[in-house]
């Protein structure tokens, strides 16, 4: 346990905290299980106080991808990190900037982004500013990123990997969500 401040109560540190529940995160796989198939390891680095997630998972049927969750013990702070497979052209860098911006207007939890060298990331940060986190916590920190990675693999795709313009890949995503 870390001293309290002064008064304050004493809190469990967050990398103990993890250490000591791993079943935290196996609740919510199989909280997430159902159709999504994934692979994971732990990685504990003592001396940055870190722990971190990386799991190999299906976004979609058709998409693999990445799930990276980090807690860091000293900044009670935990990113979680959703990485599409795929790679977006070079030629088409521009066009996925455009498109990732049109889907921030539609989704307003987490981000979208795109690197140099084509990978595509949907993340997100909480502060637990001496709280702990719980798997239910947790849930609802990653829930979204699973919701925002399959809603847009197909836009994302499109626009990496044809000739898609954002502008189009948008439109259609548009007409299609006015069907359902």
């Amino acid at each position: 346990m870390k001293a309290p401040a002064s008064g304050g109560v004493a809190r469990e540190p967050m990398q103990h905290f993890w250490r000591n529940r791993q079943g935290t995160l196996n609740r919510i796989k199989s909280g997430f299980g159902g159709s999504r198939c994934w692979t994971d390891e732990y990685e504990v680095d003592s001396e940055k106080k870190t722990i971190s997630l990386t799991a190999t998972l299906d976004i979609t049927p058709e998409q693999k991808g990445r799930l990276i969750i980090e807690a860091r013990d000293e900044l009670d702070i935990v990113d979680v990190y959703f990485y599409y497979d795929l790679k977006c052209k070079e030629t088409k860098l521009e066009q996925m900037a455009l498109l990732l911006n049109g889907i921030h207007v539609r989704w307003h939890f987490g981000r979208f982004e795109v690197f140099p060298d084509g990978y595509v990331r949907w993340r997100h940060r909480v502060d637990f500013e001496g709280s702990q986190p719980t798997g239910l916590s947790l849930e609802r920190i990653v829930g979204p990123g699973w919701d925002a990675t399959g809603k847009f693999a197909d836009v994302i795709a499109a626009v990496a990997l044809t000739k898609l313009s954002a502008a189009e890949a948008l439109e259609e995503y548009d007409a299609q969500e006015e069907t359902e």
